[in-house]
């Protein structure tokens, strides 16, 4: 006999006994925020969050409908859609698994927590991107590691000068956790990111 649940979820992920990967844009889009971001963003959505897949390595995956958005200007944050010429998968965990440390659902499906509405959160990671990176910065900086620019320059260090802001050195979202003095980012977003105030 089906429940509550199955009767009220347009969808629910198939019988299965490990992640599995299924298609994006079938069902629903998805959007992927690194764990700083998303669990600022988690905690700002509250109870107006859908369901969240939160992976291995932290990041949460937001459940959006198909084609409500497409690319946001977000460091870190991805929109998973499908796109023309190749499918896109997310690994989706069994409907059973709500705990870590694995893959699993940080807020299960049920009828109240589907999908999120793209716009909330979309203001929900744009909060957290601030509160965590600082202002975006004007232009594209270079990537201490990579030495590429990026357009999603997050600080990770300043270089001292005398009695005054310093240079501010840039990473790219896949090497800044990379950045060897460990310093926590949130650490960089008060006087050395004042320079680019109202510039975002």
């Amino acid at each position: 006999m089906a429940t509550s649940t199955t009767r009220v979820l347009p969808w629910t992920p198939p019988p299965a006994v490990d992640v599995e990967a299924l298609p994006v844009g079938t069902w629903w889009d998805a959007v992927r925020a690194p764990a700083a971001i998303g669990e600022r963003a988690l905690k700002t959505l509250g109870d107006q969050t859908g369901a969240v897949i939160q992976d291995y390595h932290g990041a949460l995956y937001w459940l959006i409908a198909v084609g409500s958005t497409t690319s946001w200007h977000l460091r870190g944050v991805r929109v998973l859609t499908e796109l023309a010429d190749e499918r896109t998968y997310l690994g989706v965990p069994p409907v059973s698994w709500t705990t870590g440390p694995g893959s699993h659902w940080r807020v299960p499906l049920g009828p109240d927590h589907y999908l999120t509405d793209a716009h909330r959160l979309r203001g929900a990671l744009a909060e957290a991107d601030r509160a965590e990176y600082g202002p975006m910065p004007e232009g594209r900086q270079l990537c201490y590691r990579c030495q590429l620019p990026t357009d999603e320059p997050i600080p990770v260090d300043v270089q001292a000068r005398d009695h005054h802001v310093g240079k501010i050195i840039y990473a790219c979202p896949t090497h800044a956790p990379l950045y060897p003095t460990g310093q926590h980012l949130r650490t960089l977003t008060s006087a050395p990111a004042t320079e680019h105030e109202g510039r975002r």
